[in-house]
């Protein structure tokens, strides 16, 4: 038998059910990390300079992987600097570039990160000199965040753009929000280790070198290597040695993008023959005169 619903009752139901839907809509929402953009409003001038932040509230969860994509209009903005400095990311699959009008980036964090604010990336960009009018920067919906959970699980996930008001003017001397940082940066890149291996599968089996370091203000530029003799050279990890003897001395220099050097030093794995050579004869001369010195004693 069907019972047929007054008014009164259908209402009441009505009314229990949108309840329910708000609250469920009210737990999604809190439950999704967001990725968003700090500060997400602001106002420019023509030829100025400024820093926007790519950052992370993990809504209480723990996560240990971001990949990330931002759009943004190229014809107004431009990019003048990526820096990973102070990110929560220390594992870079990806490290933040760009192409035409695309920001991305892939990184995690092996301990895992919980949070509201986690810094991942500083996007500097300078206002062109044709730009006017409204622009608005924003996450692609391909970017993802995965749980420490050790399954690789996608977080439910929400994004934040940012909207930016660009002024017909040219200050006479523009805005640089991130010459600032740079003169503030003081400080070196952190120490780190050289590690030498050698695998039959890769580079031929030759020898190589791997090193990683982090800088927590401006982040790191680039890396340069020293064997022996050998003049300075800008290079990337891993770096095959040229002097597959090993009988070199190797320094790798972290310049960060203010300029500060931090240098480490992989003393010669193995010493050069001439060296043993020389040695041998100090050891047999040595032993010569103690012969001599005991028989004249005697």
């Amino acid at each position: 038998m069907i019972k047929i619903l007054n008014s009164k009752q259908f209402k009441n139901i009505l009314f229990s059910l949108c309840i329910l839907g708000f609250l469920f809509l009210i737990f999604n929402f809190c439950d999704a990390a967001v990725l968003y953009l700090s500060p997400s409003s602001g106002e420019y001038n023509r030829g100025d300079i400024f820093i926007v932040e790519a950052r992370l509230d993990t809504q209480g969860e723990y996560i240990n992987a971001i990949e990330a994509n931002l759009n943004f209009p190229s014809d107004i903005l431009k990019i003048q600097n990526l820096s990973q400095g102070n990110s929560i990311l220390t594992l870079w699959i990806k490290e933040p570039s760009f192409s035409n009008n695309t920001i991305s980036f892939i990184g995690g964090t092996p301990a895992g990160y919980q949070g509201p604010d986690g810094l991942m990336v500083k996007i500097v960009f300078q206002v062109q000199e044709q730009a006017k009018g409204s622009v608005k920067i924003n996450f692609q919906d391909d970017s993802k965040v995965l749980l420490n959970d050790g399954k690789g699980t996608e977080a439910k996930l929400s994004t934040k753009g940012g909207s930016f008001n660009i002024l017909a003017k040219r200050l006479e001397v523009p805005k640089d929000q991130w010459q600032k940082e740079l003169e503030q940066d003081k400080i070196a890149p952190l120490p780190f280790k050289i590690e030498i291996s050698q695998n039959p599968a890769i580079f031929e089996g030759k020898y190589f070198i791997t090193f990683s370091t982090t800088d927590k203000e401006t982040g790191i530029d680039y890396f340069e290597v020293k064997e022996g003799k050998m003049d300075w050279g800008k290079v990337v990890s891993p770096y095959v040695l040229n002097n597959q003897e090993l009988t070199d001395d190797i320094w790798v220099k972290a310049i960060d993008k203010a300029g500060n050097e931090w240098i480490e030093i992989l003393k010669a794995p193995k010493k050069p023959i001439w060296e043993y050579v020389l040695y041998g004869g100090l050891f047999l001369i040595l032993l010569s005169g103690i012969i001599i010195l005991v028989r004249k004693l005697l």
